[in-house]
């Protein structure tokens, strides 16, 4: 039974780990990343005028992995929000990870017809297989031009009965790293990174 516990669980976890998670070396290549993130004033349309299935919050989790003591932290959440830049006609998605659902459900109803700035990698804007529906530009944060994005709310935390929806700075290097290691997809991280260090 000890054998069992101490050493054929951990062991389970590793292997489950393995084959279940999809994960990149995203602090390895953070700051490289990271430096290359530019800020950019982007117009979120209103809804309508063909423009109703572009803008919308979308909820989904990513894989962490189990832990050998005990099932903490198996996935992540995830809140994204694409939407069509009027200008550049490009697509953006904002990605936020580990994030209160509840509080950000309503977002793209902020959002709409809105003008921001937006955090964005400068490699992502200049790629040209980026952009599209399919595959939209992450925007890791935002504020809001003019005034800031936020809801009106009592609850705790809340300044003038106002609350903020717009990441904090912490949070928005949570976003990145997490998109890095968990979200980037494999090729195209060795694409972008790993041939750069051979």
């Amino acid at each position: 039974w000890i054998v069992g516990v101490f050493v054929l669980f951990p062991l389970f976890v590793v292997l489950y780990n393995k084959i279940t998670v999809r994960k990149n070396d995203g602090e390895k290549f953070f700051s490289a990343y990271y430096k290359k993130i530019i800020p950019i004033q982007l117009s979120i349309p209103k809804l309508g005028g063909g423009y109703s299935d572009t803008l919308n919050v979308e909820f989904d989790h990513y894989r962490v992995g189990a832990s050998p003591i005990g099932y903490k932290g198996l996935s992540g959440n995830i809140i994204g929000v694409p939407f069509l830049d009027l200008n550049q006609h490009k697509f953006y998605k904002i990605r936020m990870y580990d994030i209160d659902n509840q509080k950000y459900h309503i977002l793209s109803d902020v959002l709409e017809g809105q003008g921001i700035t937006a955090w964005v990698n400068q490699e992502d804007l200049k790629d040209p297989s980026y952009g599209t529906k399919e595959k939209p530009i992450p925007v890791f944060n935002f504020k809001g031009i003019g005034e800031p994005i936020r809801i009106t709310s009592e609850s705790e935390g809340s300044v003038n009965g106002y609350e903020s929806l717009e990441p904090t700075n912490e949070q928005y290097k949570h976003n990145v790293l997490t998109y890095l290691t968990y979200i980037m997809p494999k090729d195209e991280f060795k694409k972008r990174f790993e041939k750069t260090n051979e």
